[in-house]
């Protein structure tokens, strides 16, 4: 402790925080469709025109003060969202700079609501306290009727890496490991009150959770079900011998046995069921009907209107290793059964869901994708049919676009 005091105002006076990172960044609609608003894992985020991408700004949160005693260090790069109410929610990651509270860090969850004209409210919602020694990475949450749905999975920063993020976020690869030896958190924080229930399980790695929603079962009791695309078995590769960014590298990306052979491709998806009348909790995998069964199966979209309630359909990225070919699937949920589209050098990049305006069903619309095409380095965007996976349209792109995630549907 005293040598992490010691260590924090040494690195401090030596060199001036900087807000920055390299992450990736995702999209979302924080204002009504005023503004696009551009997060990463910082809590500091970037605004942007609607039509046109031009800067807006930045946009710190009122919920992410510094002073000379607090500052904060992460947020989740994704935003939750309250179907009913329309409202966003968020953390950040805080850490006092009083030496006799540096060992304590605090995730502190807020509400974000705006005006008819777009200003954006916060109104904090509650905080979860953890040790220094026991930080998680939470890339991403869900939101469901009455409850934040928090999961804390094992990827792990490393205590001193705390010391860096302050001053300079590009230590990413550096500061995270997957903690084997902890269990995997999965907390339920009630919007209305703050109240905390807490649920421990065995080790998981897992990044986007897919959906979230409450549920009376047979005996009455209420139960929170999560779903996620999960690493199946975190003991079948050593998931801290390469950085959970390495597979973005370029040569990693061209070196099909490195990925194949190195990096965690065995998918599974996963359903927690956590009751919260008892505290108990179920864990339960969906069938794996999808082929070609060695696919990394990521990035989860499903019909925005449909998160926090029960859904069927979920549409992913699936990416196999062994050939470098990326697929679009829609899984049911529901049967338990998968479709795939797929074409010879075509690799689909992260799916994004567009409702139909007058549909009837959760399926009603389309999905869009970058489509990158290995054997000329150009893009197209396609879009296909959410029910049966049919290409309705592609558009040329007149720029090559390469690997890229996450992005938003803004309707006109």
């Amino acid at each position: 402790k005293q040598w992490y005091q010691r260590r924090v105002r040494g690195e401090l006076m030596k060199k001036p925080m900087e807000k920055k990172d390299n992450a990736n960044v995702a999209i979302w609609d924080l204002n009504g469709g005023k503004s696009v608003t551009v997060t990463t894992e910082s809590p500091m985020m970037q605004q942007m025109t609607t039509k046109t991408l031009d800067y807006k700004g930045q946009y710190l949160s009122s919920a992410a003060p510094t002073s000379s005693t607090k500052t904060t260090l992460f947020s989740a790069a994704h935003f939750a969202k309250h179907t009913a109410s329309g409202n966003s929610y968020n953390y950040v990651l805080s850490m006092s700079l009083l030496p006799w509270e540096m060992t304590t860090l605090h995730y502190e969850f807020f509400e974000y609501s705006h005006t008819d004209t777009g200003e954006i409210k916060t109104k904090k919602i509650g905080s979860i306290p953890k040790p220094i020694s026991d930080i998680r990475m939470l890339h991403q949450f869900m939101a469901t009727d009455n409850f934040l749905v928090i999961p804390l999975w094992n990827l792990h920063f490393m205590p001193q890496s705390m010391v860096h993020v302050m001053y300079d976020m590009t230590h990413l690869c550096a500061s995270i490991s997957f903690a084997y030896d902890a269990p995997m958190y999965i907390h339920l924080m009630s919007i209305s009150t703050g109240q905390i229930y807490t649920f421990e399980m065995p080790p998981e790695r897992a990044i986007h959770p897919i959906n979230a929603f409450e549920r009376i079962n047979s005996k009455g009791e209420l139960e929170v079900v999560l779903d996620v695309p999960a690493t199946s078995d975190v003991n079948e590769v050593d998931l801290n011998a390469h950085c959970l960014f390495d597979v973005l590298k370029i040569p990693n990306c061209k070196d099909t046995e490195f990925m194949y052979n190195t990096m965690p491709w065995n998918s599974t998806l996963r359903r927690f069921i956590l009751n919260v009348n008892t505290m108990q909790h179920k864990i339960e995998d969906f069938p794996q009907s999808w082929t070609p069964v060695d696919t990394l199966v990521e990035f989860p979209m499903i019909n925005p209107a449909y998160y926090g309630k029960s859904y069927c359909f979920a549409y992913f990225q699936q990416w196999q290793y062994s050939t470098n070919n990326m697929f679009l699937m829609k899984y049911d949920l529901c049967t338990g059964k998968a479709i795939s589209w797929r074409e010879k050098n075509k690799n689909v990049l992260e799916p994004i869901f567009a409702a139909d305006p007058s549909g009837k069903s959760e399926d009603d619309g389309v999905i869009m994708a970058q489509v990158y095409d290995s054997s000329d380095a150009s893009t197209e965007l396609l879009v296909w049919d959410a029910k049966d996976l049919t290409v309705l349209a592609r558009f040329d792109n007149l720029v090559k676009v390469p690997f890229t995630i996450h992005g938003w549907w803004f309707a006109d």
